[in-house]
């Protein structure tokens, strides 16, 4: 019963708890469990937004040094480059199949690739590292000598690779996509987040209060080239580790070869521009041409600088390459580096091709172009026989017309002969036509005086290629084209020389006027000079209906002491050169000269002149025969004359040729008396030179002096002889003095010098001879006063021994 009991409050009691099993499973246990897994799904959505979280907050917060404040305590730790970090290599990989490079530039129209490997932290350390900024300097080029100018900073934020053997190192890759040129030696390394482990997460704006203040100040804001991002309220605390790390290239030797990389987008613009332009049947031209090839493209300076050997243009004449045109045939301005420009000349008669195409070191081609064309200047040939242009004939003349060309139409050959006056046109006596010549006469249309007219004769004819000639030429009976003349003021300067020059004018009658201003040019010592509008003017008037021209040359044209000589040259309407100085026709075979050919000297310098021998207040001692003067002159064009007047009257002129000798002698006569002398020197222009030697004697040299008579001696007495003997030796003192003289002059020293040198002379001997006597005086005084001197010690010597004897 007890057993019954207890198993039946065995199964009561199993049965209780099971229940209550139940109970708790059903209330207590399930939720809980479910309450678990849930915080677990919580608590790994949480980590893992903290995982995401945190490198950002990192490198917000870990770009520079920075005080990091906690609950308890303030850490502040760098990792600079006292780890020795610096930039081991830079490799660039471009995206192009292949590249050119010179000397240190890579040029490429693709982006880039920049393999930076960095060195020089321990494994602990760049373990840590996620991402690091790249800063790199962006160039361009500032002229045309391919000097850089920097234009900005390229910042990247990239991620950051590693690996630990053979040393720690890590590796960096930067993708350069802008337009522009990359220095290697400016590129440096930012460390900008690494992984540490944070000290505290912040749930939100309200967690943490107690650093909140401290917190909320800090305020990351981070750059890279594609984005600008603000992060003011932070999701993870400051780390306990902030870093510091950068290294730059600037002094760094890593690199290779290549330093300049130069991305490079866009195609070279390219322009020809032809001087002329006028085609004749889609690719003629009649005259030779010019082209001015200009490439627009911002890195031509290193095409040019670094010799690219890429043609820009090629040109062939009649299939023969002839030009070549590169980068170094271009030049620059220098006001825009971009703007290159070379020209070529297309200067013969051929058949032309030329290809242009201009393509940067990068590989960017420009658009092509292909010109073809023919330049033919040879236009026919006309031949005038019987008449010449200008010419003027008093009997009948047969002018004859041949046009010749290899490609002549005839049908275009076209001939006038016209009376300018009279008005009527004159029929061809014959005309002969061929494929590549015409021939046509005129004659028996002068019969007299009544046919004396100016004619006008006129031509015109076409190739096959549509080259054109035309002209005209005028002939006449006592007149012709364009005619010279002088008025009266200019005609009295022709072939003279002038002190100075008046204005100039000349003036021009033609029938068929102008075509276009005359040139008028002034010939001065052989060297032409032409005039421009300032120089010279020109009034129009008629004569008879036919245009006159009045040239007025002003006179500041002459100032210069010179050779002139005054050219107009001029063509009229009808195709007529004419020329002031134009041959006008044939006497005796000397070619006659244009009236109004116009040839001048201008000379105000006066002559130079010099006599020898001769001065003034001077008397000369000479032979019988007289002495002889000697005159140079000189003038800077010619001398006229030259003259030697003695008392206002000539004694003997010299002219011409004899004036211009080197030296001019004569002599005067030794009369005794005084002359006024005048040497009088002139040249063509007028200009006067004078010499002036006033009171000028010359005397015949007396061979023997006077000797006074024993008479005369004794009349005077002893006293007299004396002075007679003083006057004598006067006299031979003066002969001697007027030889010395007249030595004197010749050798360019005057009287009054040569008196006063020898006073100066005789003063000295006297100063000198007295000094002589003082001396002997002196001498003797001392003399004697030694030997009295002497006397007396002798005697006291005596007299003291004297006394010791005794």
């Amino acid at each position: 019963m007890k057993q019954q009991n207890r198993e039946g409050f065995a199964k009561v009691k199993h049965s209780l708890w099971g229940k209550a099993e139940m109970s708790f499973n059903k209330l207590i246990k399930r939720p809980l469990a479910r309450f678990i897994a849930g915080v677990c799904i919580s608590a790994f959505f949480f980590m893992s937004i903290v995982a995401v979280l945190l490198p950002i907050n990192a490198s917000y917060a870990q770009t520079k040094n920075i005080s990091v404040t906690t609950e308890n305590h303030v850490k502040t730790q760098n990792i600079n480059t006292d780890r020795n970090l610096h930039i081991r290599h830079i490799s660039v990989m471009p995206n192009q199949r292949t590249v050119r490079s010179k000397a240190k530039y890579m040029f490429t129209k693709r982006p880039v690739l920049l393999v930076v490997t960095v060195d020089g932290m321990d494994a602990s350390t760049i373990k840590r590292i996620h991402k690091v900024y790249v800063n790199i300097g962006r160039y361009k080029v500032a002229n045309s000598k391919a000097e850089l100018a920097k234009t900005e900073v390229l910042s990247s934020l990239v991620n950051f690779r590693y690996q630990l053997r053979p040393i720690p190192v890590g590796v960096v890759k930067v993708e350069l996509k802008s337009r522009g040129i990359y220095d290697l030696r400016d590129v440096s390394v930012r460390i900008a987040s690494v992984a540490i482990a944070p000290h505290r997460i912040w749930g939100g704006s309200n967690a943490n209060k107690k650093n909140e203040n401290k917190a909320s100040s800090i305020t990351r804001v981070a750059k890279s080239s594609t984005s600008k991002m603000n992060f003011q309220e932070p999701i993870l605390n400051i780390p306990a580790l902030a870093v510091n790390i950068s290294d730059s290239t600037q002094s760094s030797n890593m690199l290779d070869s290549v330093r300049f990389v130069v991305i490079d987008y866009t195609e070279p613009r390219l322009k020809v521009i032809y001087d002329n332009n006028t085609v004749y049947r889609g690719k003629y031209f009649k005259a030779n041409r010019s082209a001015r090839v200009i490439v627009d493209d911002d890195s031509f300076a290193f095409s040019y600088l670094l010799r690219d050997s890429s043609p820009i243009a090629t040109v062939k004449a009649n299939g023969k390459q002839v030009i070549n045109l590169t980068a170094q045939q271009f030049k620059n301005d220098s006001l825009h580096p971009n703007i290159w420009y070379a020209d070529i000349s297309f200067n013969k008669d051929a058949s032309w091709e030329a290809k242009y195409v201009a393509q940067d070191l990068s590989g960017n081609f420009s658009s092509s172009r292909s010109d073809n064309f023919v330049i033919d200047t040879h236009i026919p040939t006309v031949s005038i026989t019987g008449v010449s242009n200008g010419g003027a004939y008093s009997r009948e003349v047969k002018p004859t017309v041949v046009i010749s060309d290899n490609y002549l139409n005839p049908k275009s050959v076209k001939c006038w002969l016209r009376r300018i006056r009279g008005g009527q046109n004159v029929n061809p006596a014959s005309a002969k036509f061929s494929n590549n010549s015409a021939k046509v006469q005129y004659e028996a249309f002068y019969s007299g005086p009544s046919d004396d007219d100016i004619y006008q004769l006129q031509w015109s004819a076409k190739d096959v290629v549509n080259h054109e000639i035309h002209g005209s030429m005028q002939f006449s009976i006592n007149s012709s084209g364009s005619t010279f003349s002088l008025d009266s003021s200019t005609a009295a300067m022709n072939n003279k020389q002038l002190q100075h020059a008046k204005d100039v004018r000349i003036e021009e009658v033609n029938a068929s006027a102008l075509a276009h201003p005359a040139k008028v040019s002034v010939v001065q010592d052989g060297v032409e000079r032409n005039l421009s509008k300032n120089d010279f003017s020109v009034a129009i008037s008629t004569d008879r209906g036919w245009p006159r021209l009045t040239y007025t040359i002003f006179q500041r044209n002459f100032a210069d002491n010179a050779n002139y000589r005054v050219l107009i040259n001029s063509v009229d309407k009808a195709g007529n050169h004419s020329s002031n100085e134009r041959v006008v026709g044939e006497s005796n075979g000397v070619l006659r000269a244009s009236s109004a050919s116009l040839r001048f000297t201008v000379d105000h310098l006066a002559p130079l002149a010099t006599a020898f021998d001769i001065r003034k207040n001077s008397v000369y001692k000479t032979e019988k025969d007289g002495k002889l003067v000697r005159i140079s002159a000189k003038d800077n064009m010619a001398l006229k004359l030259v003259s030697f007047n003695v008392d206002g009257k000539a004694k003997h002129i010299w002219r011409g040729k004899s004036a211009n000798k080197p030296v001019l002698s004569l002599k005067m006569k030794p009369d005794g008396v005084a002359h006024d002398v005048l040497v009088k020197a002139v040249d063509y222009a007028g200009n006067i030179t004078e010499l002036r030697y006033n009171n000028v004697k010359v005397v015949q040299i007396s061979h023997s002096l006077k000797k006074i008579s024993a008479l005369e001696k004794k009349k005077n007495g002893g006293k007299k002889d004396d002075k007679n003997d003083d006057v004598a030796s006067s006299q031979v003192q003066d002969s001697n003095n007027t030889n010395n003289a007249n030595k004197a002059d010749s050798n360019g020293v005057s009287n009054d010098d040569l008196s006063s040198d020898l006073n100066d002379k005789n003063t000295s001997g006297r100063s000198s001879s007295n000094l002589l006597v003082v001396l002997a005086y002196v001498g003797i005084i001392v003399v004697a006063l030694l030997c009295v001197a002497l006397g007396a010690g002798i005697i006291y010597k005596k007299h003291k021994s004297s006394k010791e004897d005794d």
